[in-house]
């Protein structure tokens, strides 16, 4: 999560510069993290999902949350994120979806099911509690996805928090 700190620093930003951090930022880590996240959990998967239960849910959420991320991402950087760069600089805004609150709408939406994924995420892993004598790609998979849920989470809060709302009081 974002600390008060940081928020208040980001909270200064212009919005096209608060922008350009999210996708230098959080976009970024997110597409080459993801990635990772996939080959972790297929690699438990085939060497010991039939020996752990927990393990088929686990790659399958984690599936299902890239799934939704990816796309989720685009939306943000082609169509959502131009017109709030263009509202904030006075310039006309070419989009087909009405106001600018219907997007955000969509992407608070689609917010709301990344976080229930990762409190699914959470409780498969135990909130990223490595077991005893697990292998290297587990650990590193536990790891790996706990740190992508506190970047995930603190660039939902950002945007959340701060980019919309500025938006809309535009």
């Amino acid at each position: 999560m974002s600390t008060p700190q940081t928020t208040e620093q980001l909270s200064l930003l212009s919005l096209v510069d608060l922008i350009d951090h999210i996708e230098a930022t959080h976009h970024r880590y997110i597409r080459e993290t993801a990635p990772l996240l996939i080959e972790y959990t297929e690699k438990m998967l085939r060497a010991h999902g039939d020996d752990h239960d927990e393990i088929n849910p686990l790659a399958q959420c984690v599936r299902e949350l890239i799934d939704e991320l990816m796309p989720h991402l685009m939306k943000e950087e082609q169509i959502l994120f131009p017109a709030i760069k263009s509202l904030s600089l006075g310039q006309p805004v070419n989009g087909c979806f009405g106001h600018i609150g219907n997007p955000i709408n969509m992407m608070l939406h689609e917010h709301d099911n990344a976080d229930l994924m990762l409190h699914t995420i959470r409780r498969l892993t135990n909130d990223y509690t490595i077991p005893a004598g697990v292998c290297h790609t587990w650990q590193a998979c536990y790891r790996t996805l706990a740190e992508f849920d506190a970047d995930l989470q603190t660039h939902i809060d950002v945007e959340n928090t701060l980019l919309f709302p500025k938006t809309l009081a535009l």
